[in-house]
């Protein structure tokens, strides 16, 4: 049995596309700081220090990424860099990055110039990552990220792969 039983994952729409549906409840407690002090104690393998810094600065932002990690840990067992794990002042994150992608992949991801989709996956070995763009409710791919996605694809070979959250319908 799953150990996050409030989610609810829909089947894959797209090639590249994935939906999952989250409660008003468990956004509200993400913003109130609860879930995220929960996420971050039970899951200390994919959130740091400052990924709680960020969900609690900004309470209204994250918790899409935040759920979305956490289901992908659950059902696959794959490790997330939530946001901003490119630069260099993550330390956590760059070390983890380091391990996964080689020198020439660096360069790629430092010449992109704007921010990587929001989520890094990885397999806990270090032998495979994906990319993952998560988007909420009322959330849509501008149409930078699509040309900065494109880009991304044609020179490391990696998809960028989507998770649309919807609110459930009670």
């Amino acid at each position: 049995m799953a150990m996050f039983p409030f989610y609810h994952a829909m089947s894959e729409t797209a090639k590249n596309m994935v939906g999952l549906e989250f409660s008003d409840d468990q956004r509200d407690k993400f913003r109130y700081g609860e879930l995220a002090e929960e996420w971050f104690t039970r899951f200390p393998q994919i959130f740091d220090e400052d990924d709680l810094r960020l969900a609690k600065s900004q309470p209204l932002n994250h918790f899409c990424e935040w759920l979305s990690a956490v289901v992908i840990f659950e059902t696959t067992g794959w490790l997330s860099l939530i946001e901003k794990y490119q630069f260099r002042n993550h330390q956590r994150k760059q070390k983890i990055l380091n391990s996964l992608i080689t020198k020439e992949e660096r360069e790629v991801f430092d010449s992109i110039g704007a921010q990587l989709p929001d989520l890094l996956i990885y397999k806990s070995d270090f032998s495979r990552w994906e990319f993952r763009e998560v988007k909420g409710p009322g959330d849509v791919l501008r149409p930078e990220q699509i040309i900065q996605f494109e880009r991304l694809e044609s020179r490391l070979g990696q998809q960028v792969k989507y998770i649309r959250l919807t609110m459930m319908n009670l």
